[in-house]
């Protein structure tokens, strides 16, 4: 009986984006809820397997359940997902064939990495496999994405008019809603159950994801003017990411900190790459 019982919650579970944890505790739940049920049909005269069938049948369809589970626990998330997947493959299909046919270029590293990332994004949306770190892998997906198709929208500028207009609109569509996905994921979706000051954390993670996504789009401008003015490229560009790099180890740093509960040393230093970013872009802006 316990092995029918979660058989059936198993398949409730599975369309949930929920992580290991969650669909441990949210498999409890639905097996009390089950067991109850089935042994107040027993009160009721029912046999063993009546009182099963009937538990597993008065509770509903599995998947349904599953969905409407989705619907309640991550509302419109999975649909977002899905939306960003498909714009963003026909985007890049479209963009790469535009480009190719227009000006003769063909950029087939970059058409393959975008597919490989919002397929890998559409895979992940519609198969969540609950062994995984959701959270780590979908933030991978979704800021790789930003930097891919934000570079797809710089080469949507060499296409004719009117398809540029609409290719840099698109673009602009795609990557922001993958960068309102890197935010609701990491802040509101799937929480650290290992991290005690989930508020702080939050502020952490708000502060992180908007330096990143800044120092991201001002390296994606240097290295389109790099390539756009060099004459070939050079091992030197990959200076470029060293920010990127230290965004990262500063961002894992706060983290640790605060999930030891050193949380002025991770404000502090939250503060301070906000200060230096802010520098930067003043001594930037004024250059220019």
């Amino acid at each position: 009986m316990t092995e029918v019982f979660e058989r059936f919650v198993n398949g409730i579970v599975k369309q949930t984006d929920s992580n290991h944890e969650e669909s441990m505790d949210l498999s409890e739940e639905l097996l009390s809820h089950l067991h109850c049920s089935y042994e107040d049909l027993l009160k009721e005269g029912y046999s063993n397997e009546e009182a099963m069938k009937m538990a597993m049948m008065n509770f509903g369809d599995g998947k349904e359940i599953g969905k409407q589970l989705q619907q309640a626990m991550y509302p419109y998330r999975r649909g977002m997902m899905l939306i960003l997947a498909g714009a963003s493959l026909i985007f890049a299909f479209s963009v790469y064939l535009l480009d190719l046919f227009m000006n003769g270029d063909a950029h087939m590293i970059w058409l393959v990495l975008a597919v490989f990332v919002a397929a890998s994004i559409l895979t992940i949306t519609l198969h969540p496999i609950q062994s995984l770190n959701r959270r780590l892998w979908m933030n991978g997906l979704l800021i790789s994405h930003i930097f891919i198709f934000a570079y797809g929208g710089s080469m949507s500028a060499y296409l004719d008019r009117p398809y540029s207009t609409i290719a840099s609109i698109f673009s602009f569509a795609v990557v922001l809603l993958a960068i309102i996905l890197v935010y609701r994921t990491t802040i509101f979706d799937f929480p650290s159950s290992k991290q005690l000051l989930q508020k702080d954390a939050k502020w952490i993670h708000f502060i992180n994801i908007t330096i990143g996504i800044i120092i991201i789009l001002i390296t994606l401008f240097f290295l389109w003017a790099f390539m756009l003015f060099a004459a070939e490229m050079r091992a030197a560009l990959l200076l470029l990411l060293i920010p990127i790099l230290l965004w990262m180890i500063s961002y894992a740093v706060q983290m640790r900190l605060l999930a030891a509960r050193h949380k002025g040393a991770a404000y502090a230093l939250a503060i301070m790459q906000v200060l230096l970013i802010g520098a930067v872009l003043v001594i930037w802006m004024n250059g220019i």
